[in-house]
């Protein structure tokens, strides 16, 4: 029986089969490279939340001591870590009971150079006085700005800001300075059900910490196989040390390992962690 010129209805069934797998087969090959797309933007945004946090927190790490007190007692923990933050550096322009004046000129100058934020109250002062073996810390009560002579040659008057502090001591002129002010590290369960790193700051108003920022994310706290995002630290032996109730104990801390977990998805579909990590030596001294 014929359907048309020369086509016989089982040929034109056959052709219909054929079609039909070959559209099946360009179906799963779709949706397959589709998953594979998925999976490989999952890793790509994973390994870029990864590579945020393992530069962020080294950063704050790098150059702190234990021995002057840069890590919080009490609060190095598994998924917290609490630590001071530098905030400015330079040399006092001049001598002053009470109070120490920095120049604001130019950022760019080597006499005062801000790091991360402007001072405020609440922030910890530092100087190292002349002949001095330990840096002198007070805690600031307020800062203002002003105009100051701050070259040693005698140059003209220049912005500064005057960070005030409650006991009698006086800043020498070009005494090295530095500001500090408390920060935590954690990871937190943020309101959207997932797990985000977080930076919370000191508040003097709250007299508390401030609730944390997000700043890399989302990870995985906990997985199989005891995988986890957070904190581990370590002796000057290299021995590990324990993460009890009240921290580690900050005082024998030499290195803290930062790992970070994100939640991927393998080639076959099935669900992956993708983990890396960074150790971070700290300073011996004060």
């Amino acid at each position: 029986m014929l359907t048309g010129r020369g086509t016989t209805l089982v040929e034109l069934l056959v052709a219909l089969a054929v079609g039909g797998v070959v559209l099946a087969a360009a179906s799963v090959t779709v949706g397959h490279l589709g998953r594979e797309g998925s999976a490989s933007l999952a890793r790509s945004r994973g390994e870029s939340q990864e590579r945020a946090a393992l530069a962020l927190v080294p950063a704050a790490l790098e150059g702190l001591s234990p021995a002057a007190g840069d890590l919080a007692a009490g609060e190095a923990r598994d998924t917290a870590l609490q630590l001071r933050v530098a905030i400015a550096q330079g040399v006092a322009c001049d001598s002053a009971v009470g109070q120490v004046a920095l120049s604001a000129a130019d950022s760019s100058d080597e006499r005062f150079t801000v790091l991360a934020a402007a001072p405020r109250a609440g922030d910890s002062l530092w100087w190292w006085p002349p002949g001095g073996e330990s840096w002198i810390a007070r805690r600031v009560t307020s800062v203002s700005s002003g105009t100051a002579t701050c070259a040693a040659d005698g140059g003209g008057a220049q912005p500064v800001l005057r960070l005030a502090f409650a006991t009698p001591d006086t800043v020498p002129r070009a005494a090295p300075v530095r500001i500090t002010r408390q920060a935590r590290y954690s990871f937190y369960h943020a309101g959207d059900g997932t797990w985000q790193l977080g930076l919370a700051e000191w508040s003097e108003v709250l007299h508390a910490f401030a609730p944390p920022q997000p700043v890399a994310g989302p990870f995985v706290v906990g997985a199989s196989g005891g995988v986890r995002s957070g904190f581990r630290y370590f002796d000057a032996a290299g021995a590990e040390l324990a993460t009890t109730g009240q921290g580690a104990l900050v005082g024998l801390v030499a290195r803290v390992r930062v790992t970070v977990v994100t939640a991927g998805t393998a080639s076959g579909g099935s669900a992956s962690a993708i983990r890396d990590s960074v150790d971070v030596a700290l300073a011996h001294g004060p």
